[in-house]
């Protein structure tokens, strides 16, 4: 057996009878990739409750709790786990680390602060926020394709909030994006929606259309914006902040360049698991 209090007892076994054959193939294939994919109310956190069970009371895998890694999206979502897993496997739920990602992600930053040399950082408020966003804004260039000498000065903080906000939860990076508009500008001109079909005034048929141009300035406004990501960073550095999905970043950026940090948690968690698997963003992924 492998060394955990855990064993297939009457309930867990009872349990189990609940599960169909394509339920109990996702239980019980525990080696490599395993995709459960169902809709809504049809038991995958269950099936997922189960797995854990049967990796930890297969006696040939030698698994303890603590070598399994489960990750869901919200606080409410690991409290259910948690008790899922309790209600099949008993006290031993309590040594399968379960988190959100960010908790996770924030675990590891914990067990590795000179690593990540982020002692006494904070989560920035949305009042901060705020005022950094409107900083940002003040300090753009007179050149900038973002800066506003009318109206609402702070119109593009919104957008701005949402584009970083996005950069971060997918993983993008500035180079990338800029490749991407790139090479979507360049194919923009041969685009037959923004050609004229036939001679209409002074324009020939192919000539491009005024929402050519349009299009062009929104994508050069949106390679300004971009620009101004490394600086809304610095400046949250700068007053010794965070945001959530910054944590995800670090911990990603720390597995990719130092090896020895990675190899420590792949050795660590032996399964990972993770419930709604389609709501992962792209640095959560």
């Amino acid at each position: 057996m492998p060394a955990t209090s855990f064993t297939y007892d009457i309930h867990f076994q009872q349990q189990l009878t609940k599960l169909n054959s394509a339920q109990l193939k996702a239980v019980n294939t525990t080696e490599g990739p395993v995709l459960v994919i169902a809709g809504p109310g049809t038991g995958k956190t269950q099936i997922l409750s189960a797995r854990i069970g049967h990796i930890l009371a297969s006696p040939d895998l030698q698994a303890q709790p603590h070598n399994i890694l489960c990750l869901t999206f919200t606080e409410a979502g690991t409290v259910a786990m948690r008790k899922r897993l309790l209600d099949f496997i008993g006290p031993d739920a309590y040594r399968v680390h379960v988190y959100t990602f960010h908790g996770f992600c924030n675990q590891v930053i914990q067990e590795n602060l000179d690593y990540f040399g982020v002692r006494n950082l904070q989560p920035i408020s949305e009042l901060e926020t705020i005022e950094l966003y409107q900083k940002l804004i003040d300090n753009f260039d007179s050149k900038s394709k973002l800066k506003r000498f009318k109206g609402d000065v702070y119109y593009d903080q919104i957008g701005l909030k949402e584009l970083f906000k996005n950069m971060k939860s997918e993983g993008w990076s500035e180079t990338n994006m800029y490749r991407l508009i790139d090479q979507y500008v360049d194919e923009l001109k041969d685009d037959p929606e923004y050609q004229y079909k036939r001679k209409s005034g002074n324009n020939n048929k192919g000539d491009l259309k005024a929402s050519y141009y349009i299009e062009i300035e929104k994508m050069e406004k949106l390679k300004a914006a971009i620009a101004e990501f490394a600086n809304f960073n610095k400046a949250m550095s700068d007053i010794r902040r965070y945001d959530y999905n910054d944590m995800i970043l670090w911990v990603l950026k720390a597995f990719k360049e130092n090896d020895l940090l990675l190899r420590n948690y792949q050795e660590r968690y032996q399964y990972i698991l993770v419930d709604e698997y389609q709501d992962t963003s792209g640095s959560q992924n």
